[in-house]
């Protein structure tokens, strides 16, 4: 635009030059003997010339007016007065003098100076709409950075729009099209928009780096395609991966099982419990999982949304070193470290408390690890969870060790083995128990759960159950000092190495505080992995748990 702008000063300049030669007409000759009037109007007409030619036109215009009055209408002064107007830049009053001198003498002596300035004047008013329509143009101009500097990104858009439609050739209003396209985040407009501004952008120097700019956001654009996002810190991910290696949250599958809890309309998943012989404890409404009703849709990455994640995470406390979250602390001192490794996150450490939570994991493909063992922390309950997995990535072992901190302190043991039928979730075999302490009677708890899973034509899950297949718990000595009367009153019926009758009614009572009976219920929420829709703790007494699925006709995880 800047280079436009010249030219027209140059057109105008070589306007001003080309009146500058324009000379007045002499005085008319009159046939007529002249009288006071005559000579006044001819004197004024002579002084104008003269005031011209020393390029007062000032001065030259006030005469010839003066001669005009006297003299009305007369072909010179009509004309001369047209130049010195024109020479003083009042284009639309020096058009009315060369209108009126058409119309009064169209044959007249001065027709073809007046054709020559007519022409000038024709150009002038070219010129003066072309200026106004470059001012309109810088007006946009202004008024969109305004908006953009304002954030109203849709405002400035809407201008730099109509700057195109005014102008389609000029790559200024197309460049800044793909600024604010980029800024809120449509990557696939903002990099048509660049790729137009280098079609039209002639200046070498301008296009500088608009080739490496447009390379960046055709791999973001590739990212949206093949990447989703941690809901926690904001890690891009490629899809496919399990969990976030940079702080393990996760984790991020598309299995039917995952899919089973989509934030839609016309979804549902409740959860019934059973006692023994089908006897009815309570419905749970379980909450939805993604608010896009996938997985990969609600966490498919783009700048935008994970701006938002880390900005989340930052507006917290927690500190990136680029996309990776180091750590955490707040105004009062209190800290959380990661240790993160070359490749993954090995440590999460609480220097104040010295509590620190351990990570093992292995690399599967490029972003993709999988986790080998996890410290995990529920209610204020520590697990340690070791994971296997078969030669597709898939979780074919969980083993669970925890010391149970708000009851008894036994060190318990679960393990889970899974079944897999085609690419599907088919069933989940559960293992648990712990041997206690001599003082207590060295109980030893066996229980034994099975989950089987029913899916239907759509591959979606229909159907998830929990069956308690086994409990039994056994004390192999007898109780020492206060430890026998507690036992006692937890199992009157208790026999050494006999195993308690209706165990699996009872649950596993350990101890007493007061009137409050402690004791160590099934925990599956360290399986969480496995099954989000039955990792809870299974109360004393349930032997069942159904949890039932529906969709609307349209849900696919098969989009997945």
């Amino acid at each position: 635009m800047r280079r436009k702008i010249g030219m027209l000063v140059l057109a105008s300049a070589a306007l001003a030059a080309s009146l500058l030669q324009a000379q007045v007409a002499p005085p008319a000759q009159s046939a007529a003997a002249p009288d006071a009037s005559t000579d006044e109007a001819s004197k004024a007409l002579f002084f104008g010339k003269r005031f011209f030619d020393l390029k007062d036109f000032a001065s030259a215009y006030e005469q010839f007016a003066k001669a005009d009055s006297l003299k009305p209408d007369q072909p010179p002064v009509l004309y001369n007065m047209a130049v010195v107007l024109a020479k003083a830049g009042r284009w639309s009053e020096a058009q009315k003098k060369v209108d009126r001198y058409l119309q009064l003498y169209p044959g007249g002596a001065e027709r073809p100076l007046v054709a020559k300035l007519q022409l000038e004047l024709e150009f002038q008013r070219e010129l003066q709409k072309k200026r106004q329509a470059d001012q309109d143009y810088a007006d946009l101009f202004s008024r969109g950075r305004f908006l953009y500097a304002k954030n109203d990104l849709d405002g400035a858009l809407k201008l730099y729009q109509q700057a195109e439609q005014q102008r389609p050739s000029d790559p200024a209003a197309v460049f800044d099209e793909g600024v604010v396209y980029e800024k809120i985040g449509d990557i696939s407009k903002a990099t048509e928009r660049f790729h137009r501004y280098a079609e039209l952008e002639t200046n070498a120097d301008l296009k500088t780096g608009i080739d490496q700019r447009i390379f960046t956001l055709e791999t973001e654009l590739e990212d949206m395609k093949t990447k989703i996002l941690c809901s926690f810190c904001g890690l891009r991910l490629p899809i496919g991966a399990t969990w976030c290696p940079r702080c393990w949250h996760g984790p991020y599958v598309t299995s039917s099982v995952w899919s089973s809890r989509p934030c839609v309309e016309g979804a549902s998943a409740t959860r019934a419990t059973y006692f023994s012989e089908d006897r009815f404890q309570k419905n749970e409404s379980l909450p939805c999982l993604y608010p896009a009703g996938l997985m990969t849709d609600t966490l498919r990455y783009t700048p935008a949304r994970q701006r938002g994640i880390q900005e989340a995470r930052k507006a917290e406390g927690w500190t990136y070193s680029g996309e990776i979250i180091q750590g955490w602390s707040d105004k009062q001192g209190n800290q959380i470290k990661y240790a993160q490794g070359p490749g993954c996150l090995e440590k999460i450490a609480s220097p104040s408390s010295g509590d620190a939570l351990i990570y093992a994991a292995h690399k599967l493909a490029e972003g993709m690890w999988l986790l080998d063992r996890e410290d995990y922390v529920i209610d204020g309950q520590k697990y340690v969870s070791h994971y296997t997995f078969d030669a597709v990535g898939r979780i074919s072992e969980q083993q669970v060790d925890y010391e149970t901190s708000s009851a008894c302190g036994h060190l318990i043991r679960m393990k889970a083995e899974l079944t897999y039928q085609n690419d599907a979730l088919a069933g989940v075999k559960i293992h648990g128990g712990y041997e206690g302490y001599a003082a207590e009677g060295t109980p030893r708890v066996d229980w034994d759960v099975a989950i089987t899973y029913t899916y239907d034509t759509a591959r979606r899950l229909t159907k998830e159950e929990l069956a308690l297949t086994s409990f039994s718990k056994t004390y192999n000595t007898r109780p020492i000092g206060a430890m026998r009367d507690e036992v006692a009153k937890l199992y009157p019926s208790m026999r050494v190495r006999k195993p308690l009758e209706n165990a699996i009614r009872t649950g596993d009572r350990c101890g007493m505080t007061g009137d409050l009976l402690l004791g160590n219920p099934i925990d599956l929420r360290p399986f969480y992995a496995i099954t989000p829709n039955l990792a809870m703790v299974v109360p004393y007494g349930v032997v069942k748990a159904v949890v039932t699925f529906t969709y609307p006709d349209s849900f696919n995880p098969r989009a997945q």
